[in-house]
C-alpha cells in the first residue's frame, strides 16, 4: 500500500507544483505581456511533457503487470481446464508457482484456500488489487466447475517487482522532466528576450516621439513576421500625422500671414486718420475706402478658413436637394456677365441636366473655377462653360485662354494658401484658398476634378459630378 502511494504521490507533485504556481501568479503578481507568453508557452510545454511521462509509466505498469497476468491466468487456465481438477490440483498450483488461490461459490462462500490466514484475502468479484504486510497483488476471477459444482475460482498474482519497477522508473522520469523543464523555462526566457527585444525597441522609439521629432520611424529592418506589419502600420500613421501636423502648421502660419497683411494696413489708416484725417476730406475719403476694402477682405479670408475648420473637424454637412444643373449654370453666367464685361463668356450645353446635391455649395465651387478663369484670362479673351454627361458622370468644363499653369504648379493648385508665381500680385488678389474649398465641395459629392493647362495656352477644369447619390453627406 506504501508503494501506491508513493506512484500516486510521485505522479502528482509536477500537478500541484503547476497548480501552485499558477494560483500565485495569478492572485498575486502582474507581469508584462513577454512574461506572460512566456509563461504560457512554459506552461504548455510542461503540460505536454508530463502527459507524455505519464504516458509512458501508465503502458510501462500495463505492460509489466499484463505479462505477470498472462502468465498465470495461462498456467491456471490449463489447469481449470482438465475436468479432472480437484482442490489438490489447485493446491499443488498454488505451491507451485506461490500463487495464493481461492474458490467461492457464487455466494460469495468460502471453499478452498490455498494460504491459511484467509482474513487477509478478501472476495474479489472482479479484477482488483490487494495489499498484504510484504506483498502486493493483483487479484484475477475466474468461472469454473470443480467436482461437478460451479464455482469463482480467484488467484493472487504478486507484482511486488513489478510494482517496484514502476516506481524507479518514475523517479527517473519526474528527474528528466526536472532538467528538461528546467532547461526548457531559461531557453524560452532567452527565446522570450531576444522575441520581445523589437517590441522594447518599438516602445523606446514611440516614447521619443513629440511634437519635436514627428520624423521618428520604428526600425523594421530586423522583423519579417507580424511585428514588421506592425511597425509598417505605425509608420504609416505617423506619416500621416506629421504631413497633417505640417499642413495645420502651414495652415496656421499661413493664415496669420494673410491676416498681418489687412490688419496693418488698417493700422496705417487709423493712424494716418488719428494724425491727419480729422480735417483732411481726402485722407479720410482714402482711409475709409482702404479700411473698408481690408475688412472685405478679412470677412472673405475668414469666411474661408471657417468653412476649412468645419470641413477638418468633419461636421460639415451637405445640404442636398435635386435641382437643375442646366439652370444652375445658366444663372452664374448671367450673374458673371453682369459684373464682367471684359471678358467673353459662352455656355454650351445640349440637355437639360438634374443633379442631387447641395445647390449652395455646388454654385459656389463653379463660382470659384470661373473667377479663377476669369482672373487668369487677359481682357477680350473667351471663357468658355460647358455641361454634358459621361456615363455615372454630369460633366461641368471651364475652359480659359488665359496664362495657363506650369507643370510644376500643377500638383500644388489645390494645396491651401498656394498661389501659382504669376498670381502673386496685389492685382491679381486672393488667399490661395478657393481652389481648395471647391476640391472639398467637389469630393464631398463623390466627385472627381481634372485638370488640364499649358503655359500661355489656357486651362481647362472638368468637374466629375455623379448623377445620383444619397441625400445626406458628409465631407
Amino acid at each position: 500500500m506504501k508503494n501506491k502511494t508513493n506512484i500516486l504521490n510521485i505522479l502528482r507533485l509536477p500537478v500541484d507544483i503547476l497548480g501552485f504556481l499558477h494560483k500565485l501568479i495569478k492572485d498575486k503578481l502582474k507581469f508584462s505581456i513577454s512574461f506572460r507568453l512566456s509563461l504560457n508557452y512554459l506552461l504548455v510545454f510542461l503540460r505536454a511533457i508530463i502527459l507524455i511521462g505519464i504516458s509512458i509509466l501508465l503502458v510501462f505498469a500495463l505492460f509489466k503487470i499484463h505479462a505477470v497476468v498472462s502468465v498465470n491466468s495461462n498456467l491456471l487456465t490449463g489447469v481449470l481446464k482438465d475436468k479432472q481438477v480437484g482442490y489438490t490440483e489447485l493446491k499443488e498450483f498454488s505451491e507451485e508457482y506461490n500463487v495464493p488461490v481461492f474458490v467461492y461459490d457464487y455466494n460469495k462462500k468460502l471453499l478452498f484456500a490455498s494460504e491459511q490466514d484467509v482474513n487477509v484475502f478478501e472476495y474479489k468479484h472482479t479484477v482488483g488489487f490487494k495489499r498484504t504486510e510484504n506483498e502486493f497483488y493483483l487479484i484475477l476471477d475466474k468461472g469454473s466447475v470443480i467436482n461437478g459444482y460451479p464455482v469463482r475460482v480467484a488467484f493472487y498474482s504478486d507484482i511486488q517487482r513489478e510494482v517496484a519497477d514502476i516506481i524507479l522508473l518514475s523517479k527517473i522520469t519526474l528527474i528528466v522532466l526536472a532538467v528538461v523543464t528546467l532547461f526548457s523555462a531559461i531557453s524560452i526566457v532567452f527565446i522570450g528576450r531576444g522575441f520581445f527585444q523589437p517590441l522594447k525597441e518599438m516602445t523606446k522609439t514611440v516614447k521619443d516621439i513629440s511634437a519635436k521629432n514627428l520624423n521618428l520611424r520604428l526600425n523594421v529592418s530586423g522583423s519579417q513576421d507580424e511585428l514588421k506589419e506592425l511597425a509598417l502600420t505605425f509608420n504609416e500613421m505617423m506619416n500621416r500625422l506629421e504631413d497633417h501636423y505640417n499642413r495645420q502648421k502651414q495652415f496656421v502660419s499661413d493664415a496669420s500671414h494673410e491676416l498681418r497683411t489687412p490688419i496693418a494696413v488698417i493700422q496705417g489708416y487709423t493712424d494716418m486718420l488719428d494724425r491727419w484725417g480729422k480735417n483732411d476730406r481726402e485722407v479720410l475719403q482714402e482711409s475709409i475706402d482702404a479700411i473698408k476694402n481690408e475688412a472685405e477682405n478679412m470677412r472673405e479670408l475668414i469666411d474661408k478658413l471657417l468653412f476649412l475648420a468645419r470641413h477638418d473637424k468633419d461636421n460639415f454637412v451637405l445640404q442636398k436637394e435635386e435641382f437643375s444643373l442646366t439652370e444652375l449654370l445658366q444663372e452664374i453666367v448671367k450673374e458673371t456677365t453682369m459684373i464682367d464685361s471684359r471678358h467673353q463668356i459662352s455656355f454650351v450645353c445640349d440637355t437639360e441636366q438634374t443633379v442631387f446635391a447641395d445647390r449652395n455649395r455646388i454654385k459656389q465651387a463653379i463660382r470659384i473655377f470661373i473667377d479663377n478663369a476669369i482672373k487668369y484670362t487677359p481682357t477680350d479673351k473667351e471663357i468658355r462653360i460647358g455641361l454634358n454627361e459621361d456615363q455615372d458622370y454630369l460633366v461641368i468644363t471651364v475652359e480659359d485662354s488665359g496664362i495657363g499653369i506650369s507643370k510644376e504648379e500643377l500638383n500644388h493648385i489645390f494645396d491651401r494658401f498656394y498661389r501659382a508665381e504669376q498670381s502673386r500680385t496685389k492685382e491679381k488678389g486672393g488667399h490661395g484658398l478657393g481652389l481648395a474649398i471647391a476640391k472639398i465641395i467637389v469630393l464631398g459629392h463623390g466627385g472627381k476634378i481634372r485638370v488640364r493647362s499649358k503655359s500661355e495656352e489656357g486651362s481647362e477644369f472638368t468637374i466629375f459630378l455623379p448623377k445620383t447619390s444619397s441625400k445626406t453627406a458628409e465631407i
